[in-house]
């Protein structure tokens, strides 16, 4: 069940890294989240490693890992794509 777990952890990042990568556009997405997300992952590796605990390693280490592309794509996105351009505008109207 944890390798499962553990599976899902690592396919959740698939569709934020994918957006990222292939549209360029980070709209809506706060830096500053995933860096507390990271320290908190550094965190909570360090306490599996102290414990022994091989399966949350992995976790901590996938996030980890997910975490740094992810605020790497981030900083180099440069545009914002067709769909969020379309919900952005929708928001100004209200």
């Amino acid at each position: 069940i944890g390798w499962i777990g553990t599976t899902l952890v690592i396919i959740a990042y698939y569709p934020q890294i994918h957006h990222l990568w292939a549209e360029k556009c980070a709209w809506g997405i706060s830096v500053w989240t995933w860096v507390i997300w990271l320290i908190a992952s550094i965190l909570l590796l360090t306490y599996c490693i102290v414990k022994g605990e091989v399966l949350l390693s992995v976790v901590q280490v996938s996030n980890m890992a997910s975490i740094v592309i992810t605020i790497a794509l981030v900083r180099r996105s440069n545009t914002v794509c067709a769909y969020h351009s379309s919900v952005g505008a929708s928001r100004t109207k209200t």
